[in-house]
């Protein structure tokens, strides 16, 4: 019988990072992940020979001495990935229904002022405001500046609703659907989402902006690479089934192939809710299990990934962000008629062509609901069922009409486009482990802050949550949250100094 200092479950980015800190260490760690590749949101694939995301096109904070270059360097991975900047001067710009407008939002604090005042004539001190509020929401969060800290930092900062918020600090109501207009980013709603999860998500962006060329899983497998060099393990498709706990503390994790993994400390980097299934356990009382069960995912999405026809498309270096309102937050809550109430276009450039697109993928939201007649059936790698041919249907109709809505201002990816593939909510559940499709996991509510944390810890003394569900979501977020998972184990004090020491 093996037994591993840690056992983590799933091999999503906090899973992979949390692994390498601690094998950094000297623990000795295994990984147990469900599915054939590793990297939970960081997975690839590919099809006529073309290579897409299926969820990470960007990332952030990332130039020297920001946060996330600061923890993939002690990782021991920035030096190996392959990134490009994206263009400085317009990294994402927004636009709305048939208005031929573009907004742009640009890298850097001044820059991102600098680029947008001449389009908000008198609007100058009001951006300037609004950067200032969320420097100051960044810093009221002490691991996103890699610093020990207390909570009530946080508190100033955490009751801020974030369309309220947006309403106080920027009167003009353009403006402020610009500012939100990547909603897709962080799935916000009105009444909801803290202005915290806003502010920590588009400033990663407005501090850095880059691509990974060849795509994000290199983040996964650089990372894999530096575990196994620590003495770490990955088991892949191995689906979890059961957790196994003896006088009050987990002795092992079980997997639907029979395999049984025993350690001292577990670290799960899946949904809540699923760790829940796995556990009979008198320590876990009736009111969390119901509290996790009662928090809302947020909305899933519905993806067409297009190869195009070569030389025929210029390569643009930002992301475009489209919103049918001028409401930036009403897509997520749109209506059957309304769809696409929004949607995003990720190029990819053709290695053989630069300066040309070969790849274009399209995002939009779409509610889990529309999937409710084929809920019961699964398409992983290691698990697959039939689909009806209804469904296959529902996604060539999805596609078409998500593509005639694109072509309305950019008939080029439609005139080239050569072959596509869809991704459902269906999709990102299976492939994401996310129960409802949901693509950023858990949703906190600002109203209902306590009831929808989840804490690290948990009630079983060696059992640990990372991953998007226990902090913020995105790569920076999963990030932060590793760290702070890995802390439990190694102290906050002694890892953040190792980290700030790289």
């Amino acid at each position: 019988m093996r037994q591993f200092d840690v056992v983590v479950i799933g091999s999503g980015l906090g899973g992979l990072l949390s692994a390498v800190m601690l094998a950094k260490e000297g623990m000795s760690v295994a990984v147990i992940e469900q599915n054939k590749q590793v990297g939970g949101c960081l997975q690839t694939f590919s099809f006529d020979k073309k290579i897409f995301d299926s969820c990470v096109h960007y990332i952030g904070a990332v130039d020297e001495g920001q946060t996330q270059h600061r923890i993939f360097s002690y990782a021991g991975i920035m030096d190996e990935l392959k990134l490009k900047r994206m263009d400085n001067d317009c990294f994402d710009e927004i636009i709305f229904g048939d208005d031929p407008q573009v907004y742009p939002q640009a890298q850097g604090a001044s820059n991102f002022i600098a680029q947008l005042a001449p389009l908000f004539p008198g609007q100058q001190p009001v951006l300037e405001h609004y950067m200032e509020s969320l420097k100051q929401v960044g810093g009221s969060f002490p691991l996103y500046e890699l610093r020990t800290g207390s909570e009530s930092e946080k508190d100033l900062v955490s009751h801020w609703e974030v369309y309220e918020t947006l309403q106080r600090l920027v009167p003009d109501a353009r403006l402020r659907n610009v500012l939100a207009g990547n909603n897709l980013l962080y799935a916000g709603t009105r009444d909801h989402t803290p202005f915290y999860l806003h502010a920590l998500v588009c400033k990663s962006y407005i501090d850095s902006a880059y691509k990974c060329s060849g795509g994000s899983s290199q983040i996964a497998k650089l990372l894999w690479k530096r575990l196994q060099a620590y003495g770490g393990e990955v088991f892949r498709n191995e689906k979890v089934t059961g957790l196994a706990e003896e006088q009050g503390l987990l002795k092992a994790a079980t997997t639907a192939s029979g395999a049984v993994y025993h350690g001292r400390q577990f670290i799960a980097n899946v949904h809540p809710a699923t760790v829940m299934s796995w556990l009979d356990s008198n320590q876990i009382k009736p009111g969390y299990r119901k509290r996790i069960a009662g928090i809302s995912t947020s909305i899933s999405a519905f993806m067409v990934n297009i190869v195009l026809e070569p030389g025929r498309i210029p390569y643009a270096n930002r992301n475009t962000y489209w919103n049918r309102s001028g409401q930036s937050f009403d897509a997520v809550h749109y209506r059957p008629g309304e769809w696409p109430a929004n949607y995003a276009l990720y190029y990819g450039e053709d290695a053989l062509r630069p300066g040309f697109a070969d790849t274009v993928a399209l995002l939009t939201y779409m509610h889990d609901e529309e999937m409710a007649q084929w809920q019961h059936t699964h398409n992983r790698t290691a698990e697959t069922s039939s689909r009806e041919a209804a469904y296959h249907e529902f996604k060539e109709q999805k596609a078409a009409q998500l593509i005639d809505t694109v072509a309305q201002r950019y008939p080029a990816i439609k005139q080239y486009l050569l072959s596509f593939k869809t991704a459902t909510p269906l999709t990102f559940r299976d492939y994401m482990g996310s129960p409802d499709g949901g693509i950023y996991g858990m949703m906190p509510d600002v109203h209902q802050p306590m009831q929808t944390r989840v804490p690290i810890r948990t009630k079983i003394p060696n059992l640990l949550l990372a991953g998007q569900n226990v902090g913020v979501h995105g790569v920076l977020g999963v990030s932060i949250n590793a760290v702070a998972a890995t802390a439990e184990l190694l102290g906050m004090d002694y890892l953040l100094q190792k980290i700030n020491r790289t």
